[in-house]
């Protein structure tokens, strides 16, 4: 980056670029690259003119020097009418004009200094939207990069780097600051999960469980273990439309005509500066000027506050290594009762958990077209038209889209929770991620949070917009034109677990606990 006021500074776009607009891209930012050489070339005469102007009126190799507060030429100086060997005046109109070109010139320089960093900051935003960067590590963060994902010691990497960062963050006068254990080491979170989730494996070779990666393995052991908790309810999630007095007095959730005012509407659903209760999904209707509708599905994230949630630690797992998910079994029921028509266009934006269950309701709505159904879904899964996805904050590496769906995701490199699938996200056509480095050169910075809130992550989208990558522009172009129209209806449904009293009966004995225990690893087994 060129500057600190580059809004788009630790910015990175990549997905849905073709070769054409790719090569057109890099093609200008050479065309630049030769305006910078030539405004180089002029800063070097701009400089030399300065230098011999100023050096003229009062440098120390100059014939001119000041005698009894005006200025004179020495020696002679025939031209002025001097006699050789002494100090003459010169007129005060060559003084002025001297003055005045040696203003021009030093504005010329500054202008020539400004363009050469506009022009800088030009082909950086080209090479940008190219999706070209010049990223490289060290041989020292290698070998870091090295040691995070080896199984056991990428915890310790992660922890060592956090607190090397809490130490920098009070020598530069930021005081303690505990949220830098986790974004100090951000760089590394990738490889840390990958060297975990293959120690966690590890721990139970004998489980076989099933998984095309080490993460999804991973996360099959630990959706074994969460069974235990998870088996005291009953197997489907109780849906219910919130109507009447069921919503906060006066609540009203704001109408979005943007990609970023979908993303903040996630925390309106997340009850934040209202009194919505917990586990709430909103289905929306807008209604364009050609009567054509779209229809918005809000999905929040985890809610380790209530011990009914559909958005458990339990339908992580479960969304991580693939399998249904009580979170998506709600959404899909909550779109059922809202009673979305199968040629309908939708978009469903999530955050966190919410992301990943609307990548899986993509999925299942693709598959219920074609025959195949879904088992997590009440009486399967309805065919839905699925558009566009938008996520934030969301571990969606591993999963992948149907063909014809677009999908927009937003991640920032100190979260930790979209790292959480140890891999990049797909690059596609359709498919685009928008990655942020808060804590680069020029970047705003984490504030001294962990920026995995829902507002850090409408930030960065916002600046993104600003790269000009034709990927993202054009997904960009899409949800806003989706949602440019009059919303028409807006409604809310509450996804709950119901305890089953034989299940945690059952569990309250010892050898029904460990009964429930070997059930989860055995159902997980199968993904």
């Amino acid at each position: 980056m060129s500057g600190t006021s580059d809004p788009t500074a630790g910015i990175v776009v990549s997905g849905g670029v073709t070769f054409v607009e790719t090569a057109d891209l890099v093609a200008a930012a050479l065309v630049v690259g030769l305006a910078v050489q030539r405004v180089d070339a002029a800063l070097v005469e701009a400089r030399r003119a300065h230098g011999l102007v100023s050096g003229s009126l009062a440098g120390p190799s100059s014939s001119v020097r000041w005698v009894d507060g005006a200025a004179a030429c020495y020696p002679g100086a025939p031209s002025l009418g001097g006699v050789p060997g002494s100090w003459v005046p010169v007129p005060a109109e060559v003084v002025a004009a001297r003055a005045v070109l040696f203003e021009e010139i030093v504005a010329l320089t500054d202008a020539l200094v400004s363009a050469e960093g506009i022009l800088q900051g030009l082909i950086d935003r080209l090479r940008k939207a190219a999706g070209i960067y010049e990223e490289g590590e060290s041989g020292a963060e290698a070998v870091v990069s090295w040691l995070a994902s080896v199984p056991g010691v990428g915890i310790g990497v992660v922890m060592g780097m956090g607190v090397v960062d809490v130490v920098k963050g009070v020598a530069t006068g930021h005081g303690i600051q505990l949220s830098r254990l986790l974004t100090g080491s951000g760089a590394y979170h990738d490889e840390a999960v990958r060297g975990s989730s293959v120690g966690i494996v590890r721990q139970v070779p004998w489980a076989g469980l099933a998984g095309t990666s080490s993460v999804g393995q991973a996360a099959g052991v630990l959706r074994g273990v969460s069974q235990s908790y998870r088996g005291l309810f009953a197997r489907d999630v109780t849906t219910t439309e919130l109507q009447g007095d069921a919503l906060p007095a006066g609540f009203t959730k704001p109408v979005a005509h943007s990609a970023e005012a979908l993303l903040s509407g996630i925390d309106v659903v997340y009850g934040k500066g209202n009194d919505l209760p917990d586990s709430v999904v909103s289905v929306e209707k807008y209604v364009g000027a050609d009567d054509r509708a779209t229809w918005v599905v809000t999905v929040p994230g985890t809610q380790l506050g209530s011990s009914t949630t559909p958005f458990s630690m339990t339908s992580n797992f479960d969304l991580v290594q693939g399998a249904d998910a009580d979170s998506t079994a709600f959404v899909l029921e909550a779109m059922r009762q809202a009673e979305i028509p199968a040629g309908e266009e939708v978009v469903i934006v999530g955050h966190s958990q919410g992301g990943m269950v609307a990548m899986a309701v993509a999925t299942a709505a693709t598959d219920a077209a074609a025959g195949a159904g879904t088992t997590g879904a009440p009486g399967g899964a309805a065919r839905y038209d699925v558009r566009h996805v938008l996520t934030a904050g969301a571990p969606v590496g591993g999963a992948s889209l149907p063909a014809g769906v677009r999908g927009t995701h937003v991640e920032i490199e100190q979260e930790g929770v979209s790292q959480l699938d140890g891999t990049d996200n797909p690059v596609g056509r359709d498919r685009v991620t928008v990655r942020a480095d808060l804590e680069a050169q020029g970047a705003p910075g984490t504030g001294g949070k962990v920026p995995h809130g829902v507002p850090f992550h409408v930030a960065v989208l916002g600046r993104a917009r600003e790269v000009g990558q034709p990927g993202l522009t054009d997904n960009l172009a899409a949800i806003d034109e989706a949602v440019s129209g009059q919303r028409v209806e807006a409604r809310y449904f509450r996804g709950a677990l119901e305890l089953d009293p034989a299940a945690a009966a059952r569990a309250l004995t010892p050898l029904g606990a460990v009964g429930v225990l070997v059930e989860g690893l055995e159902e997980s087994r199968g993904g």
